[in-house]
């Protein structure tokens, strides 16, 4: 009995001695696979970058315009399905009357769409500029199709005489770059985010807290806007200057924003001002140049002795 005693205790022994090597293996393991991180750690180069306020916007778009009447009864078709410039005398649409196919022509130069919305008349600044009620959403434009039959002195479109300016009215979220370009009588419009801002002229402005109420000339007008009474538009004011890297490289100590910058061997934290950004990346005013090098991985960082090479 004691010899069996002996040997399931020389048994555990053994377990328990390969037991403790293994945990004490994987500790070591883990001691220098910290201390070699801390030593090596992932790093990252601050880039050169502008930053612009981007305010997205609903506009609402004004444009003066005129009924297209025909002046016989019968079934109509158009020589184009949509939106056009037309000059003055061009063929509109064509009637079948029974006097024969009679031609609606126009008495002027613009765009001309064989669709209406019902809007037609009503929809005007005075309308919608008094207060800060939200801005009403555009009816979609009812097209009249080929074969159509329309009574004498109905309208088969409406055209919008050309030359003459684009307006709208918007809503927009209030910032200082905002205010400052409004101030200075104009603000910069876009209408995608890859194109180009171009200056609309600001008509009138009411401010309101956080928001604006801008009402402007657009610098555009392109025959299909008048297949819709509003639009998304893009603002952008306030360019600014400064580096971008990574935001897991800004990390928050003591309630304030900083990154791990290594200078020569050594990590430190240095404060930083910015704002974060499209793309996953942080926009830095102040703090901070272009080329120094900080921690990708700011938060599991630490400041000490570094080897980068």
């Amino acid at each position: 009995m004691k010899e069996f005693v002996s040997a399931l205790f020389r048994r555990f022994l053994y377990f328990f001695l390969i037991l403790v090597i293994a945990v004490g293996t994987v500790y070591i393991y883990f001691l220098w696979w910290e201390r070699r991180e801390s030593l090596n750690p992932e790093v990252v180069s601050a880039v050169p970058f502008t930053h612009t306020d981007r305010i997205p916007a609903r506009a609402i778009l004004l444009w003066r315009e005129e009924l297209v009447r025909s002046r016989w009864s019968g079934t109509v078709t158009f020589p184009f399905p949509g939106p056009r410039r037309v000059p003055r005398g061009e063929t509109l649409a064509a009637v079948d009357a029974s006097s024969g196919k009679m031609a609606v022509r126009a008495d002027r130069t613009g765009y001309f769409i064989p669709a209406l919305d019902g809007m037609e008349g009503r929809w005007a600044y005075s309308a919608f500029w008094n207060g800060m009620a939200p801005l009403p959403s555009a009816p979609p434009a009812q097209f009249l199709g080929p074969g159509a039959f329309v009574e004498k002195g109905r309208p088969v479109g409406k055209l919008v005489p050309q030359p003459q300016d684009l307006r709208c009215i918007l809503y927009a979220d209030l910032t200082p770059s905002l205010e400052r370009d409004i101030k200075a009588g104009f603000v910069r419009v876009k209408t995608k985010e890859t194109e180009w801002p171009a200056k609309a002229e600001v008509r009138v402005a009411r401010f309101f807290e956080s928001k604006v109420k801008l009402y402007l000339t657009l610098p555009f007008f392109p025959a299909s806007v008048i297949t819709s009474r509003e639009m998304d538009l893009l603002l952008e004011a306030g360019e600014r200057s400064g580096v971008s890297v990574p935001e897991s490289a800004v990390l928050l100590r003591e309630g304030r924003l900083g990154v791990l910058l290594a200078d020569g061997n050594m990590v430190h934290f240095r404060a930083v001002r910015g704002v974060p950004v499209e793309g996953g990346r942080f926009f830095i005013t102040e703090g901070l140049k272009p080329g120094q090098i900080v921690v990708l991985h700011a938060q599991s960082g630490k400041e000490g002795k570094i080897r980068l090479w």
